[in-house]
């Protein structure tokens, strides 16, 4: 039997207080995994931006140290570094990275001294 809304909304206000608050967490849990026109859920957008963040505190972080040199990071976890662009990245797929994040490191930046 099809219901229409207003007779679904009649028949959860009528549900005691527990089984409300178990529809309320489901509908909600639901809302995050809610695909948006990128293609990514609300949790992968969380994600992403966070591991975003991490990259971004790492480099802060290290840029003196490996300053000159390329880097891929997962987050804030080093996977591979060197010199050589195409080795490092290299070296990234072959732990499983499908897309790694390839990074040149640089801390020192010269004063612009034009005419």
């Amino acid at each position: 039997m099809i219901q229409t809304a207003e007779q679904i909304i009649e028949s959860i206000r009528a549900l005691p207080e527990p089984e409300r608050s178990k529809l309320l967490s489901l509908a909600e849990a639901e809302a995050k995994r809610t695909i948006r026109p990128n293609g990514k859920t609300e949790g992968q957008i969380n994600k992403s931006s966070e591991r975003f963040r991490q990259t971004q505190q790492w480099i802060d972080e290290h840029k003196d140290e490996y300053d000159g040199q390329f880097v891929v990071l997962h987050g804030d976890r080093l996977v591979a570094s060197g010199s050589d662009s195409k080795a490092v990245y290299e070296e990234a797929l072959a732990q499983g990275y499908k897309s790694p994040f390839l990074k040149r490191i640089k801390a020192k930046t010269l004063p612009f001294g034009g005419w």
